[in-house]
């Protein structure tokens, strides 16, 4: 998860690359999108994975960035491209460590 300033300006086609480049960086595969809506400075996008799910949002000047997993990736990779591509400033990251349980309930 990432938060950050950004003080770009993007288009749809623009924000579908970026989920796109940032999900082919972790090796997930894609389900369904990349989705983006919006316009001018207000924009939702979303990717659904096997894996999981990647979604961005910007409100003005305000980035917020998941990349989440069941599968484990390196971080580093992909922040680095969320930096250098949407031109983060004032930046806060969290990592939030899932796992599958080893337990599968029975019935």
């Amino acid at each position: 998860m990432v938060d950050a300033v950004t003080r770009m300006s993007f288009t749809e086609p623009y924000l579908k690359r970026f989920l796109s480049d940032a999900v082919a960086m972790v090796k997930m595969k894609v389900i369904a999108g990349p989705f983006v809506y919006g316009r001018m400075a207000v924009w939702d996008g979303w990717i659904l994975l096997a894996e999981s799910h990647a979604t961005i949002h910007v409100y003005g000047e305000q980035c917020h960035v998941d990349l989440f997993s069941c599968r484990g990736f390196d971080v580093e990779d992909p922040l680095d491209l969320m930096r250098h591509r949407l031109k983060l400033s004032k930046q806060r990251f969290e990592v939030i460590e899932r796992s599958i349980p080893e337990v599968v309930y029975d019935r």
